[in-house]
């Protein structure tokens, strides 16, 4: 399946260092509930909701039986954030939720070009709701896909 999205020539928003603390942060929630999150930064997109339901379900993000999967699709140019979470997940974090973690989390960082810091409160303010409600349960196996994925050319050092 193909996914079309095009690109800007933009620096990296967030550098290596960030993408390792927000990584780690992704696994840590993983371990701790199972649940997988993907962070995707793109420079634009055409519809950017329509790309990150396909991306999602292209992706297969969440385990199957659990339906436990969330992305966050940051796009740039269009100053849009979509948020897909799996039907397994949808009662833990409800449509109420997921706009106050963007308005009140996300978009005041991004607005100041902090997009690493706003990434990163979010997936902690997704981890606490998962960890109070969907704590792992043993012999769950552990994620299978890629945590932070920034399309952009340059990283910063």
């Amino acid at each position: 399946m193909r996914i079309g999205r095009r690109r800007q020539k933009v620096t990296h928003l967030i550098s290596r260092a960030e993408k390792a603390r927000l990584r780690e942060l992704i696994e840590q929630i993983d371990r701790e509930t199972t649940a997988e999150i993907c962070v995707m930064l793109l420079d634009d997109a055409e519809e950017p909701s329509e790309f990150a339901r396909k991306y999602f379900d292209h992706l297969g993000i969440g385990k199957h039986e659990l339906h436990n999967g969330i992305l966050i699709l940051a796009v740039v140019a269009k100053r849009q954030i979509e948020v897909v979470v799996g039907k397994g997940l949808r009662e833990v974090t409800p449509q109420a939720f997921l706009g106050q973690v963007i308005n009140d989390i996300m978009v005041p960082d991004f607005r100041v070009g902090r997009f690493a810091d706003g990434l990163l409160k979010t997936v902690e303010a997704f981890g606490r709701v998962l960890r109070e409600r969907r704590p792992r349960v043993d012999g769950e196996p552990p994620s299978h896909i890629p945590d932070v994925i920034d399309v952009s050319r340059e990283e910063p050092r």
